[in-house]
């Protein structure tokens, strides 16, 4: 007989393995709001993360700026999303006292991030994007494309085709390793 937790399912909302680090964790947003596991981290948002989103464990957010990830997206372990950034000239660096900037980090509806991945300011991932595990993503990647690498280029379109309902569907039976 299967134990309460068991049968619980958290339909339609993000789901955040533990631990995680978050630099603002009073920041967090999730856009998907009312379950009370995660009522209590709905105020102050800078971070969103869409419905169905599931954040593998060891994640790490530094979210001097906002860091949006969309619906149905996938975050293998040990990710890390920094859009904080200093300048680079020491002298106004000035170690911990200089100012610290940041960029926003956008991750599209129906992305998955392999293991390891660093998504670093100003990035934008596209919708439907796959990044290969240890992968740095330092430029923008464009909707249903693969990338990987270190920094990460685009490996691959993706191709998607409708059901006939109107819903894409990844065309083909190739994966890919991430």
């Amino acid at each position: 007989m299967a134990d309460a937790d068991d049968e619980i399912q958290l339909t339609d909302f993000p789901i955040v393995d533990t631990p995680v680090k978050m630099d603002y964790g009073y920041n967090v947003k999730y856009v998907s709001t009312g379950h009370p596991l995660l009522h209590n981290r709905t105020r102050h948002g800078h971070d969103r993360l869409g419905k169905n989103v599931y954040v593998n464990s060891n994640s790490t957010w530094i979210d001097t700026c906002e860091i949006s990830v969309g619906a149905r997206t996938l975050i293998g372990p040990n990710c890390s999303f920094y859009s904080g950034t200093h300048p680079l000239d020491p002298t106004i660096r000035n170690g911990i006292r200089g100012p610290e900037s940041g960029k926003p980090i956008v991750i599209g509806e129906d992305c998955w991030l392999g293991g390891n991945v660093i998504v670093l300011p100003g990035v934008t991932i596209g919708d439907g994007s796959t990044v290969g595990a240890g992968s740095v993503v330092t430029k923008d990647v464009p909707p249903y494309h693969c990338v990987a690498g270190n920094p990460a280029r685009i490996i691959r379109k993706i191709e998607v085709a409708s059901d006939g309902e109107g819903v894409q569907v990844l065309a083909g039976e190739d994966t890919l390793t991430v």
